[in-house]
């Protein structure tokens, strides 16, 4: 039998977090400290303190967590009620069929006992008196029992319910009570009469104090597994309340960041729906998709490749990729908007899996390289145009410089100083060579002329118009081609290829190294390698020595000249023949470089 108006839960301080519900000892007395919070706990809102109750309150002892104070005159009444409407049915009974009990004085004393308790169960306010005053009621009905008993009206089964009582809402002290009290009122005044007891004095006088012993320490046991088990539910709903709170804490944090940050973010789930778009994004997109869409709703239909020609299409969409289960790795693609203007984006996606590897999801993120492109574009252009602008007038300066070399009279001197300006002159005019080399075969503008070279000639050129510079660097160049290689390709743009890297190989080569060319072939491919003692070349460095304008971080202060043109060249040569570059190399160890091209015409 539960105490009436039981609610189980945590103690919450007003506007505050959850508390954690507190253990008391048994019989359900209440924690003094329950109700208030922790304010070490995180909790938050006014300051807890005494107040004035505004309803029930509540304890967190075990047998009575979350439950009505006992005293409530609420509870109180209810508890009383059983016993008051089935002494009414007595009374009822007893008037009917047994009248002259009804001027037994004892019976009278029972039945006012059993109305005072009930009168006091309802107009006592006993929230304001302590918690064990409410006691005072079932003690009255046992009393009432007891009397009744010894009015001759053979009623012991009534005690069940007010033991009940105390031994719900006391625990085991109302167990105690209860039993002492019970076994007297079985007994009534023969406990101070030596007569002889008979069976129904023995099945009233002994079996019934057992009986009413066992069924009290069975729900006082029963109770407490009860108390224990709401006390364990009341935890774990703090526990799921403070999860809860901690991930919406969580969840507006991670929000707040991806609003926050200038890198366009889109998550979607396993269906392939936008869960989420951060603000950056949202103003990207301008509304053309929204949380709840289909990913592929505007798949790729305004997209390009990175080269920003090839429409992305349908398959091509990141958002429909990511939705598959694809990683992309910093993609760029370039987005058409509404003005014709276009937008960089470089791309990149993960999908999401679950602790079984199932794809639950997949999270997008853009970065607009718009401005940078933008940039680079201006940079190319201007160097096109600077270069365009300077090789007329620095062809017409090579002339008179020739000229003038060739004027006889001219001063020994003179003669000398104009050979210096001749060979920077020239130098001028190589470097201006690579630039617009460079700006054409970025554009694919580069124009090749394919006829047989034969490779061997073309290494042997090279190593006698880099001999001078072998020799100042105090560089030894030995050559290994021997045999002919004859590939198809353009023999002008292929010693450009050879001239750059045995160049390279001298320039970062120190003072008595050695320069090694060879070059061999089989039926498929030339092959052609060069390989140095130098200084080597960092493997962070390696990743972008064939980037334009890239230097290495070793060279960037030394005093070796140099423009980042000539691998990217190169590279760009080799592969406009069909073939590959490839370049391994390590600090204080040297530098090779493979260059393989296909013998056959493309």
């Amino acid at each position: 039998m539960g105490a009436p108006g039981v609610t189980r839960g945590s103690t919450r301080a007003p506007g505050g977090r959850p508390g954690t519900p507190s253990s008391g000892k048994d019989g359900g007395r209440s924690d003094p400290s329950a109700g208030t919070s922790d304010p070490s706990a995180g909790t938050s809102g006014p300051a807890p303190g005494p107040s004035r109750p505004t309803g029930p309150a509540r304890t967190t002892g075990p047998g009575t967590t979350g439950r009505r104070r006992e005293g409530d005159h609420l509870s109180v009444f209810l508890r009383q009620l059983p016993f008051t409407a089935v002494t009414l049915v007595i009374i009822l009974g007893v008037a009917v069929f047994e009248e002259d009990l009804l001027g037994d004085h004892y019976f009278f004393v029972a039945v006012v006992l059993t109305v005072v308790a009930t009168a006091m169960s309802l107009l006592v306010p006993w929230l304001r008196l302590p918690r064990w005053a409410a006691a005072v009621v079932p003690v009255m009905d046992i009393c009432a029992v007891g009397f009744a008993q010894t009015a001759g009206f053979s009623s012991y089964v009534l005690i069940l319910l007010p033991a009940l009582w105390m031994a719900t809402a006391y625990g085991g002290y109302g167990v105690a009570v209860a039993v002492v009290l019970g076994s007297a009122a079985a007994w009534g005044p023969e406990i101070l009469t030596p007569i002889a007891p008979t069976i129904e004095d023995i099945n009233r006088q002994i079996l019934g104090p057992a009986v009413l012993v066992a069924a009290g320490i069975y729900l006082h046991l029963a109770e407490r597994r009860s108390a224990a088990h709401r006390n364990l539910l009341g935890r774990q709903s703090t526990l799921i309340e403070e999860t809860l709170h901690d991930a919406r804490t969580q969840q507006r944090l991670l929000a707040g960041i991806l609003n926050t940050i200038d890198v366009g973010v889109v998550a979607m789930d396993a269906h392939g729906r936008v869960t989420h778009i951060n603000r950056a994004h949202a103003r990207v997109i301008a509304g053309r998709y929204k949380v709840g869409d289909p990913v592929d709703i505007h798949a790729g239909v305004d997209g390009f490749r990175a080269d920003g020609v090839t429409p992305l299409g349908p398959d091509g969409s990141p958002l429909v990729r990511a939705s598959r289960g694809e990683t992309i790795d910093r993609e760029l693609t370039f987005w058409e908007e509404a003005d014709g203007s276009r937008r960089a984006l470089r791309v990149s996606a993960a999908p999401l899996l679950d602790d079984e590897g199932a794809l639950t999801g997949a999270v997008v993120v853009y970065q607009d390289l718009t401005a940078e492109t933008n940039a680079l574009a201006q940079r190319e252009d201007f160097v096109s145009s600077v270069s365009h602008e300077l090789r007329t007038p620095l062809t017409s300066v090579l002339g008179y410089l020739e000229l003038a070399t060739e004027e006889p009279g001219l001063p020994q001197r003179a003669r000398q100083h104009l050979q210096v300006v001749a060979r920077n002159a020239d130098r001028l005019q190589r470097l201006i060579a690579d630039l617009l080399t460079a700006a054409q075969t970025k554009a694919g503008e580069i124009a090749m002329t394919a006829t047989p070279v034969d490779l061997r000639d073309v290494v042997s050129e090279a190593v006698h118009s880099q001999a001078p510079r072998a020799e100042q660097h105090a560089v030894t160049v030995e050559s290994r081609a021997t045999t002919p290689c004859v590939v198809e390709g353009d023999r002008m743009r292929l010693t450009q290829v050879v001239d750059n890297i045995v160049s390279n190989a001298i320039k970062y080569s120190n003072p008595g190294g050695t320069v090694t060319v060879s070059l061999d072939a089989d039926d498929e491919q030339a092959h052609l390698q060069v390989r140095d003692t130098g200084i080597g070349i960092s493997a962070a460095d390696q990743e972008h020595l064939f980037e334009r304008f890239y230097r290495a971080r070793a060279v960037r202060r030394g005093v070796v000249p140099g423009t980042g043109l000539g691998l990217h060249i190169s590279r760009q040569l080799v592969e406009a023949h069909g073939g590959r570059i490839i370049l391994s190399s390590a600090i204080g160890e040297g530098t090779t470089v493979d260059v393989y091209l296909p013998r056959g015409r493309r």
